[in-house]
């Protein structure tokens, strides 16, 4: 039998593998092209992976339809996708959907031209602030389109109309797939330190070559990092016509950047999150795949987007826990990043204050190059930290900031500056009890309590999303107004300070309350014009903000979230309010205030010090001890189902044909920590092995043996960081 040349190409679909198809005589199909198939009854988009030589008879295999306009992947990112499959044991095809989420921007729609504009010779007879911003934008005389015209001045198209019909633009003509849309990068404003200057010295030659690279930018808070990264950013514009992409942890941190950007270059980077809407979506993914999108800021999901020339990735806040995607594909986009920049051989820039204890470790060890900003920008001093003994300072029943704090925000107010009040719970009671007969109201769905929200006059789960009205009787003894609230929550605590400062304006910021990006805005913008006295904020307020007069921060409850039994609780409590307190004193002298029931832990005496390195050391130690990550690996099994008695003997029986293996220890199967959610009873077993032993393979052999009922879910999560 002669040989035929096939390609295999892979899927948005739920499957392992990909699927072989003839390449019909005459049509040209090479490695990275997007190609459409038949695939049963339906058709589908798929990425050619390979192209094969067999004796497989061409007319036993579908053949493609069709090679679409759509500019080709490289075989590295290809590569990279398959890796991400492998390492976190889920479907390609899974992965291949993440890459093309939107299956309609594929299909490209090609025009000849477009609307295309060039400065003509004439000047505007009158120049208003719009005509201003546009010819200082096309006075290089670079062919623009419309879209980018817009895009970097903000003015109408009637202003646009205005200028061509007084001659002052010109219409050109430009190949739409091939736009060359020249980035006027505005210069540079601000002057580095000495420290910032020499960071982006040392990272420089590595940008300049085609080689994987990965660096820990280490600075304290407001030591200017996002500067460093910037200018690293400027030099491939300016330099190359690559592709970058800054990942933040937060979507409510994307409006205050974007402004960030915007100011220092000239231009609105494109923006990728789960937020925008589709067709903002769809043009964005055609930008990328063409190269003409030059800088991208966003979420996790932007990592596997199908760059034409990737060229750096900048991961800020690289500690946070928000990069762990864990739903779907579960990955954490840090380390899988560190990957995509190691496979496609570009460098990367890991960012944060506070670095997990595996950054900080590859930097100690001189795997990442180290760059250190070890002060403040323009400020001599770290916010003093004072600790509040709760033992010694009694709090009023049902009441939350200590004398102590009080006065500290009285004279902070009386000076004309602004203070950040922490506490990391959401609503404004985590408990609803009963004082009749002490019955606490739970979730239906749930092992979980509902937790109060005042303002909605609800309950509510935060696991599963489940409201009520609060009732006004006990739905246990039915007797009336006995449901009393227990413990604060960050709405209680804005009660309190109403109430203790009637005259301060307080204002909460939560995920409850910036649930859209306009109301983010609104109230940073109300911050910086210090039309707000008093800020209360949950988590999302340590991340990434910069508030001039926020000259005090008073954190309500030290040990929220130390408890938990999470061998990762102590890193992640220290990087919070590590970050809470950073946000205090930015350009002015500030104070930090702590109350805590624990005040010779060492967390908070390391923190006081402002000594990050000696708690690492610690955590390292205590680590090393417990032989856990990054010391040793884990993975996770948890399985869902209905019937609570079928998920466990699932489970145990799981567990019994495990394989044995002299250095992988199975653990479990134990009820989660929260043993229903959504209606679902939930087992974990945990895997463990020294650091040099892989865990997928040994889990795939495990699996190849498993007989899992339908009605019971597994999902695997390697690397985990929640065990609830």
């Amino acid at each position: 039998m002669s040989l035929n040349q096939h390609a295999h190409i892979l899927l948005p679909l739920p499957f392992y593998t990909g699927f072989d198809y003839a390449i019909p005589t005459g049509m040209a199909v090479d490695i990275g092209h997007i190609v459409e198939v038949p695939f049963g009854r339906s058709r589908h988009f798929g990425v050619v992976e390979s192209l094969l030589v067999s004796e497989l008879n061409p007319e036993k295999i579908k053949p493609i339809i069709r090679v679409l306009d759509t500019p080709p992947v490289s075989s590295r990112f290809i590569d990279f996708l398959n890796w991400a499959a492998s390492y976190t044991l889920t479907p390609i095809g899974h992965i291949v959907k993440m890459a093309m989420p939107v299956e309609d921007a594929l299909e490209f729609q090609t025009k000849p031209t477009d609307l295309y504009f060039q400065r003509g010779l004439a000047t505007p007879s009158r120049l208003t602030p719009e005509r201003k911003k546009v010819i200082a934008l096309m006075d290089d005389h670079q062919i623009r389109s419309l879209k980018s015209i817009l895009e970097w001045t903000g003015v109408s198209k009637a202003v646009i109309s205005s200028l061509v019909e007084s001659k002052c633009l010109v219409k050109a003509e430009a190949d739409l797939t091939h736009s060359d849309d020249m980035i006027p990068l505005a210069p540079c404003m601000v002057t580095l330190s000495p420290y910032q200057q020499q960071a982006l010295d040392d990272i420089l030659p590595y940008l300049q070559t085609e080689q994987f690279h990965a660096a820990l930018l280490d600075g304290v808070t407001g030591s200017g990092k996002t500067e460093v990264y910037m200018e690293a950013i400027a030099y491939l514009l300016e330099h190359t016509s690559k592709q970058m992409l800054v990942m933040l942890p937060e979507i409510a941190l994307t409006s205050q950047f974007l402004e960030r950007f915007t100011k220092r270059f000239g231009f609105a980077p494109d923006i990728w999150h789960s937020s925008i809407g589709k067709r903002q979506r769809k043009e964005t993914w055609q930008r990328i795949i063409r190269g003409e999108a030059r800088v991208v800021i966003g979420a996790r999901s932007a990592l596997f987007l199908p760059y034409a020339q990737l060229g750096l990735i900048v991961v800020d806040e690289e500690h946070d826990g928000s990069y762990k995607q864990e739903e779907g594909v579960i990955y954490n986009a840090r380390d899988m990043a560190v990957t995509r920049a190691y496979k496609e051989k570009f460098p990367i820039i890991l960012a944060s204050a506070t670095p997990s204890l595996e950054t900080y470790l590859h930097a100690m060890s001189h795997k990442y190059q180290h760059l250190k900003l070890p002060s403040r920008y323009g400020v001599d001093d770290m916010p003093t930290i004072k600790i509040i003994d709760l033992k010694a300072v009694k709090l009023p029943y049902q009441h939350w900031i200590s004398e102590p704090l009080s006065r500290a925000i009285a004279k902070n107010l009386e000076q004309g500056d602004q203070a950040l009040l922490f506490l990391n719970r959401r609503g404004y009671a985590p408990v609803t009890v009963c004082s009749s007969c002490g019955h606490h109201i739970g979730c239906p769905d749930c092992a979980t309590w509902l937790v109060e929200h005042k303002r909605h006059d609800q309950l509510m789960c935060h696991h599963c999303g489940y409201k009520t009205i609060k009732p006004t009787a006990c739905p246990e003894c039915n007797t009336p107004n006995s449901l009393q609230a227990f413990g604060p929550g960050a709405e209680r605590i804005v009660e309190e300070a109403r109430a203790l400062f009637p005259r301060a304006t307080v204002e909460l910021l939560s995920s409850d309350t910036m649930d859209s990006e306009s109301k983010m805005t609104a109230l940073i913008d109300a911050i910086l014009n210090k039309k707000i006295d008093i800020l209360v904020g949950t988590q999302i307020l340590a991340k990434g903000h910069h508030f001039p007069n926020l000259t005090l921060v008073g954190v309500i409850d030290a040990e929220s979230g130390m408890g938990s039994g999470d061998y990762r609780a102590s890193e992640r409590t220290y990087q919070l309010l590590h970050q809470v307190a950073g946000r205090a004193g930015r350009e002015k002298p500030g104070e930090v205030y702590i109350q805590t029931y624990q005040p010779d832990n060492p967390l908070l005496q390391a923190l006081i010090h402002w000594n990050r390195d000696h708690f690492l050391e610690f955590e390292q130690e205590s680590r090393t001890l417990t032989n856990m990550p990054p010391f040793s690996r884990l993975a996770s099994f948890i399985l869902t189902g209905s019937d609570e008695r079928q998920v466990m003997q699932v489970a145990q029986q799981l567990t019994r044909i495990a394989p044995p293996h002299k250095d992988i220890s199975i653990l479990g199967p134990t009820p989660a920590p929260i043993a229903h959610i959504r209606k679902q009873y939930r087992f974990r077993i945990l895997i463990k092995s020294p650091r040099d032993v892989m865990l997928q393979p040994f889990i795939m052999a495990w699996l190849q043996n498993a007989a899992i009922p339908r009605n019971v879910r597994l999902k695997i999560d390697i690397d985990p960081y929640q065990f609830f």
